[in-house]
């Protein structure tokens, strides 16, 4: 290297430019080298660069306590060596190592335990074991809303009381009813094959022979109708005059200044009518934001009641256990048992969300040429019912059919003839007869024993419970069946005995929509043309919530039957408000 170029020496102001900055240079080097390698070592104090070691020195031990101490050959093969790392598997889990830093909070990345190993300076330990294991967060299921044991209805008990034994027979039929309408009203299959009517030869060789007709004709027709349509075309061509094109230009041009105008205006109604779109669109925010809180409170109501779906199958809830009203003994030691805690708890599962539903497979056993399925076990009950009463009437039918013996001629005579034959086919015949009008008849009667609990009171009953009901579509069926059986005043006071009136009041009140109006009013109707029947329907408020009834456009009806049931209360004297 060549020697440095000295600089001129002749006046102060050119020592001052040749001043030398090498030591400055040397001293910001040092103390950046000191500042990245955690300060200078002059200004960290002697306390934590030295220390007094205080500790005693270990007493030597004695040659007996180091011959226990050690450990036998048989005892150190079996212990772990710490130097020999365990084999890894081969479907090692991907863990995710990049994580969004706002999900690690700010806090624990500075306080938590990865901070203690990283100092001040932000030196970190390279041959630390933090953070080499899987660390992958396990997924917590939330907790199910549905309970574990569920308790049914009080009317399910073996000894209910009459409303809530009622109640819970509105339910199940209720349940079935709905079961009905969904396959009556749903949408039905599309067939897989379509009959149709078989065609003669005859018949084919007549269709074959139109179809090459027709298909002649149409193809002659096209060309006669091109040919004539040609010829008018020609004939019909005009030219346009500037007349007539400055005429269609004045015409456009008008009709733009009147959309223009027409736009124009329609702004300005806008402007002027802005407070009431400002409040219409409040509204609708305001309609979401309920329609919003109502979709969530429906979500929790159905987690409630039935799982999330899960698989291919939706959850099927078991049928309500509720015995009929010939069923109920009112003690434990009549009540007859039904073998359900397996299903109950199996349908438990599905309904948590912790097993998948499946679909329901039945039993298929053949015994004496019939097909047995699943089996419920009140439908077992009511079977073993049926049983009973058939056997009963066999032996009925055993004890009829049999006669006296009397002067039966032998077969081994000679003097059998065809005649003889004939008699007992005949009598054989008359026998089968009988026998399968009687297999009939008991039939019939345990047919007969199965449905006539529902008729008469107790179907009143039956209807009268559908109105307690929260779903309108029951309201709906049970108040029409009322109006179908109020045809005398001995039923009609039936069903104000039995609470009837008063809840088709309830029902009027309490309706939202055009037809629930139209069949409380319409039972109401039927009950008016007794005159006890009014006096119960004035006493329970009737003429205040059928004057409250609002009219509808749609449905004429109701203000028809509203006229004739103010009409009648003006009849018997009776104050109408007005």
């Amino acid at each position: 290297m060549g020697k440095k170029a000295k600089g001129s020496r002749k006046g102060k102001k050119a020592w001052r430019a040749n001043i030398g900055t090498d030591d400055i240079e040397d001293f910001f080097e040092k103390s950046t080298k000191d500042a990245l390698s955690g300060g200078s070592l002059a200004a960290v104090p002697s306390d934590s660069l030295f220390f007094v070691d205080k500790s005693s020195d270990l007493s030597v031990k004695r040659k007996i306590e180091k011959h226990r101490e050690k450990v036998l050959r048989s005892d150190s093969v079996l212990q772990r060596n710490a130097f020999v790392q365990p084999v890894p598997s081969s479907t090692k889990k991907k863990s995710n190592t990049k994580r969004k830093e706002s999900q690690i909070p700010k806090e624990h990345s500075e306080d938590g335990p990865e901070g203690e190993n990283v100092s001040d300076s932000g030196m970190v330990d390279i041959w630390d074991d933090e953070g080499q294991q899987d660390t992958k967060k396990k997924k917590i299921s939330k907790p199910s809303l549905i309970p574990a044991v569920e308790v049914e209805q009080p009317g399910c008990s073996f000894n209910p009381s009459f409303e809530s034994h009622q109640d819970s027979l509105a339910h199940a039929v209720a349940d079935e009813m709905q079961k009905v309408y969904q396959n009556e009203l749903g949408p039905q299959p599309v067939p897989l094959t379509v009959t149709g009517e078989a065609v003669d030869e005859e018949d084919m060789y007549f269709i074959e022979a139109d179809d090459g007709s027709d298909d002649d004709q149409n193809g002659k027709e096209p060309c006669e109708n091109e040919d004539t349509a040609q010829e008018k075309r020609s004939s019909k061509i005009k030219r346009v005059t500037r007349v007539e094109l400055n005429r269609r230009a004045r015409s456009k041009k008008l009709l733009r200044a009147e959309a223009e105008a027409k736009r124009v205006e329609a702004l300005s109604k806008e402007i002027d009518c802005l407070p009431d779109i400002i409040q219409e669109i409040a509204k609708e925010d305001e309609e979401k934001h309920k329609r919003h809180q109502r979709r969530i409170v429906a979500k929790q109501d159905r987690l409630k009641s039935r799982p999330p779906r899960l698989g291919k199958h939706k959850f099927e809830p078991a049928p309500v256990q509720v015995l009929l009203s010939e069923e109920i003994t009112g003690s434990l030691r009549k009540l007859k048992g039904c073998s359900t805690l397996a299903r109950d708890r199996y349908k438990s599962l599905q309904k948590r969300g912790l097993l998948v539903p499946t679909a329901k497979k039945s039993r298929v056993a053949f015994h004496m040429g019939f097909k047995a399925s699943s089996i419920d076990p009140i439908e077992f009950v009511r079977g073993k019912r049926r049983s009973h009463i058939m056997r009963t009437i066999a032996s009925q039918l055993t004890y009829l059919c049999r006669r006296k013996p009397g002067n039966v001629r032998s077969r081994n005579f000679s003097s059998y003839n065809g005649k003889d034959e004939r008699s007992l086919e005949e009598d054989a015949e008359r026998k089968v007869g009988w026998l399968l009008k009687l297999i009939f008849a008991g039939t019939a009667t345990a047919v007969a024993y199965q449905f006539f609990p529902y008729l008469g009171d107790n179907l009143l009953q039956q209807s009268v419970s559908l109105l307690h009901v929260k779903d309108p579509l029951f309201k709906r069926m049970g108040a029409s069946r009322l109006a179908r059986f109020a045809i005398d005043d001995e039923r009609r006071m039936k069903i104000v005995e039995m609470g009837g009136a008063q809840e088709l009041i309830n029902m009027l009140g309490a309706a939202k929509d055009d037809r629930t109006q139209k069949e409380a009013l319409k039972a109401l109707a039927a009950l008016s043309h007794s005159e006890e029947a009014v006096g119960a329907l004035h006493h329970a408020g009737a003429i205040s919530v059928v004057k409250s009834t609002p009219d509808s456009t749609e449905c004429a009806e109701i203000e028809k039957y509203k006229v004739n049931l103010l009409k009648r209360f003006q009849d018997l004297r009776y104050d109408i408000p007005s």
